[in-house]
């Protein structure tokens, strides 16, 4: 008979981390911290993925001055409505009570293959799935200015909830 015991560690150590995915996830959808993004307009469609939207956000542009693949964090300054903007990005995690986003740069996304687009901040919630049919709706209202509803964590993790008009 076999010794089994590799195949068991594998397996419990994939339903560990798999837990701690979902906890991750759960946490930041929990967090106090919800703001609302402006977008800038990104072609949402994609014929193999299904209906999704792929978000490129005003706060995360113009990052030139890092190294691709740097890990940064996008400081905001929220206002009375809840609206973030950037304050600044920086390489240095902030401390205290600032409100930052976690990122990395990464090419900016463009639907014009020859525009040269420079470096952004990719967030982790550049793409948001949709009910099959509202992918164009929704383009629509983002481009008519509707913000991209955000949940932010202590450590700088953001997920996407919803959009307001």
């Amino acid at each position: 008979m076999k010794n089994n015991k590799p195949v068991i560690f594998i397996i419990i150590f994939w339903i560990f981390i798999s837990f701690f995915a979902v906890i991750k996830n759960e946490i930041t959808l929990n967090s106090k911290t919800t703001v609302y993004l402006k977008t800038v307009p990104v072609d949402p469609r994609d014929i193999f993925m299904g209906d999704y939207v792929i978000l490129n956000y005003k706060i995360a542009q113009n990052v030139d001055s890092y190294k691709l693949n740097k890990i940064v964090y996008v400081v905001l300054d929220v206002d009375k409505n809840k609206v973030a903007t950037r304050k600044l990005v920086t390489a240095d995690k902030p401390k205290g009570r600032e409100l930052y986003i976690k990122g990395r740069i990464s090419k900016c996304p463009t639907t014009i293959a020859f525009f040269k687009t420079g470096q952004c901040v990719n967030m982790g919630i550049e793409s948001y799935y949709v009910k099959e049919g509202e992918g164009k709706k929704l383009e629509k209202d983002l481009r008519n200015g509707a913000l991209v509803e955000v949940k932010i964590s202590e450590n700088g993790l953001a997920k996407v909830v919803g959009f307001k008009k």
